[in-house]
């Protein structure tokens, strides 16, 4: 069922906030913040296959009509919140598009680092393969990994198959000691597809409702803004870089303004004491 792809981060008043999986198809980001954010409603998106059945589609349309239907069915008001990191920002945006059309209100849509890559060719698997292990490491926790990545890598002949790969990455402390080869089959599978997803989407112009735009001081940023898209767009830098961002100063900093632009957007139920 579609509503497994649904992680609740706990009950809450005013609009729910539904947050989009990035390529990893992991919610779990969003954990930490979901608990910063004046008692609001917090509901993460997992992709299908992460923690489920199925696999993701490689068109990002068919997959924002598919989670605009969950969050319909779930949200139970006439409105709904969108977050997206990466490549959640365009599913979240896609969504949005969706959801008004199905008369649902979007008060607000957050773009955390989402960068818009249509204009990029599909990577070869090679890239898609270091981008998958550098989103594990880093995701994790871990430091800056991407020369690491790469030379571990070399090692492995880009017509073999992904399996060859795993045990260079894990030689070189770049996976979890739990991630199994199944495990890392099937999330590369659902990252690979997700990553396809990405590049054949390009942004439907003219989106009239709020955006939030967030990006990390230290990121790459590419040379689409989503002021080209969208018509009331909101810009602003926090510190660190694309996967930096959701610890110290730059969680702090990025959780100030989802909140404040909640709060202005679709404020909730004030409590009353007795």
């Amino acid at each position: 069922m579609d509503a497994d792809l649904l992680v609740p981060f706990g009950d809450g008043d005013g609009a729910p906030l539904y947050c989009v999986h990035s390529a990893s198809g992991s919610a779990y980001t969003y954990l930490p913040m979901s608990g910063m954010l004046d008692g609001r409603r917090v509901v993460g998106i997992e992709a299908p296959g992460y923690d489920s059945d199925g696999l993701p589609p490689t068109d990002l349309r068919t997959l924002a009509d598919r989670y605009a239907r969950v969050v319909a069915d779930d949200c139970g008001t006439s409105e709904a919140c969108l977050l997206g990191w990466s490549m959640g920002g365009s599913v979240a945006y896609a969504m949005a598009w969706r959801l008004r059309a199905m008369g649902i209100a979007v008060p607000l849509v957050v773009l955390v680092d989402a960068l818009m890559h249509h204009t990029e060719a599909v990577p070869a698997t090679r890239e898609i393969l270091t981008r998958f292990a550098i989103n594990l490491a880093r995701e994790g926790g871990g430091g800056q990994v991407e020369d690491r990545v790469v030379a571990e890598l070399r090692a492995w002949p880009a017509d073999a198959p992904v399996t060859q790969a795993w045990p260079l990455l894990r030689r070189g402390g770049l996976i979890p000691e739990e991630f199994d080869a199944d495990t890392l089959n099937r999330r590369f599978e659902v990252f690979r597809r997700n990553v396809h997803a990405l590049h054949r989407y390009a942004p439907e112009p003219g989106y009239p409702g709020r955006l939030l735009v967030i990006d990390g001081e230290d990121s790459v940023h590419g040379h689409q803004r989503w002021t080209d898209v969208a018509q009331n767009v909101r810009a602003v830098t926090v510190p660190g870089d694309h996967f930096s961002l959701w610890r110290g100063a730059g969680m702090a900093a990025l959780v100030e303004q989802v909140r404040e632009a909640l709060r202005e957007a679709c404020p909730a139920a004030q409590k009353v004491r007795a």
